[in-house]
């Protein structure tokens, strides 16, 4: 719910913004918005219901959640639309709309002459139309101005508006033409042949080809297609080419900075995954840099970002920092607000520990992600491969006698998942690791041998198999000698 994602500032901005707004005592809007923020993920209507009105008047209940998501919205607005340029556009066009209603024809044509410089600034072409399609019936009221300036700059409005079809019919011929193009490397000069060629084909604008808005959404639609394609070698090289390239053209600004902020973060990604731990830790500071300015406008979007680039990095080179650096996360209320976090916070610390050979503190954090409220959301393969991984741990920490009960119970508890044809890998898995427990000689054992191979097999085939949290390949490979 937006409660649970306002931070302090928000919520004194709120309560100040509420007590204006309603002099009464009896504040049940109030209660309900502290039982929320006190509930977190564990909010539940019938709570709230039985708390406010004892479990009955249901209509009443939500009259009052649907008011305090307007005064929500509504202080939320009041406290942002100054610093984001987007919304103060739309807040000087509606109050221009709301004087021109009224028939005060000065302070509306005050307030859209406002909006149109603000449009402008914001490459806002659509909120433009609308604000010259009023400046002109208001020239036409007032006679003060000639409407045939604001028919001109409509026009020019509108031409703008074509160019945008243009650059939207570029990025989608560039992402087609990818998809397709079955001889594609990025690795060579092929990816920029592609890109140049079909913006030569499908526009002669000259100013249309150099702009910012064009470049962005062709780096957007381009690294997403490295990214499926799991091509970090050529996302690296393109990634820093480009934010080079719009540094130095100066395209980056306070309207696109989350643009810049992407970039940074899956440049981070590209060199981890391409083993350049230092110049991926690199890039991570240059990415907190960022994520610093404009008041920090964007940090607390992309803070756990950082804290993931920090995290796989030292996990490889230094995993105590990475330990540290994730029982810190463990520690932050900020954790609760995307229930995400805490799976990678605590997976991660399971992980870690089991690399050390910490098998008391591994299953510690191991049973803390299973009571995470998070937990439970998280997609059924990837919960799967975590208990399989329990199962690897409880292994080599010598539970040998838990084991088998254990392994009942996954099966249990993921049997309809185990019979789906995705799943085929973890199901060899379970089979493989049950010839194990009855094995008296895992290296010697033909069946178990056999397994094994054929396991591996699959693994190694599988794209994206090295992504899963535990290593299961290497686990085999090094308990059946292969």
């Amino acid at each position: 719910m937006m409660v649970q994602l306002m931070e302090s500032k928000d919520v004194k901005n709120f309560k100040i913004y509420a007590g204006r707004a309603y002099m009464n005592d009896d504040r049940k809007d109030l209660a309900l918005f502290d039982f929320v923020r006190r509930s977190g993920n564990k909010y539940s209507e019938e709570k709230a219901l039985e708390k406010l009105y004892g479990g009955k008047d249901k209509n009443a209940f939500y009259r009052l959640k649907g008011r305090l998501i307007e005064d929500i919205n509504e202080s939320m607005f009041l406290q942002e639309y100054r610093e984001n340029d987007t919304m103060l556009s739309f807040y000087y066009a509606a109050m221009g709309r709301h004087y021109f209603t009224k028939s005060n024809f000065k302070i509306s044509y005050y307030f859209y002459k406002k909006a149109e410089k603000k449009a402008r600034e914001n490459e806002n072409y659509g909120l433009l139309e609308t604000v010259y399609k009023s400046l002109v019936f208001l020239s036409l009221e007032t006679l003060a101005e000639n409407p045939e300036i604001y028919i001109e700059k409509r026009r020019e409005n509108r031409n703008t508006l074509k160019k945008m079809g243009e650059l939207e019919d570029i990025v989608s011929a560039i992402e087609y033409r990818m998809k397709t193009n079955q001889n594609l490397s990025s690795t060579n000069q092929d990816l920029q042949k592609l890109l140049q060629k079909t913006i030569d084909e499908y526009s002669n604008d000259k100013e249309l080809k150099g702009s910012a808005r064009l470049q962005l959404w062709i780096y957007v639609t381009v690294s997403r297609f490295m990214l499926q394609k799991q091509d970090y070698t050529g996302l690296e090289k393109y990634l820093t080419k480009t934010y080079d390239d719009f540094n130095r053209k100066k395209f980056f600004n306070k309207e696109n900075h989350m643009n810049k902020l992407q970039m940074l973060t899956w440049l981070v990604n590209a060199l981890f995954k391409n083993k350049k731990y230092k110049l991926s830790l690199e890039y991570a500071e240059k990415l907190k840099q960022e994520m610093e300015r404009y008041d920090k406008m964007l940090y607390a979007r992309f803070e756990f970002f950082y804290y993931n680039s920090l995290v796989i990095n030292f996990s490889v080179i230094n995993p105590d920092k990475a330990i540290e650096i994730l029982l810190t996360l463990a520690g932050k209320k900020s954790i609760e607000k995307l229930p995400f976090n805490g799976v990678f916070v605590f997976a991660n610390l399971c992980v870690l520990y089991y690399q050390k050979k910490d098998f008391h503190n591994a299953l510690k954090y191991l049973n803390r992600l299973y009571t995470y409220d998070g937990f439970k959301n998280t997609d059924l393969q990837v919960r799967l491969r975590i208990a399989l991984g329990e199962l690897i741990i409880r292994y080599d920490g010598g539970e040998l006698e838990a084991l088998e009960y254990r392994l009942k119970q996954i099966q249990k508890e993921f049997e309809e998942e185990l019979e789906k044809p995705e799943i085929a890998w973890e199901k060899d898995f379970i089979a493989l690791f049950q010839d194990m427990l009855e094995s008296e000689n895992l290296k010697k054992d033909k069946k178990v041998k056999e397994g094994a191979r054929s396991l591996i097999g699959t693994l190694e085939g599988l794209k994206g198999h090295d992504d899963t949290i535990f290593n299961f390949e290497g686990w085999i490979k090094e308990k059946t000698g292969l």
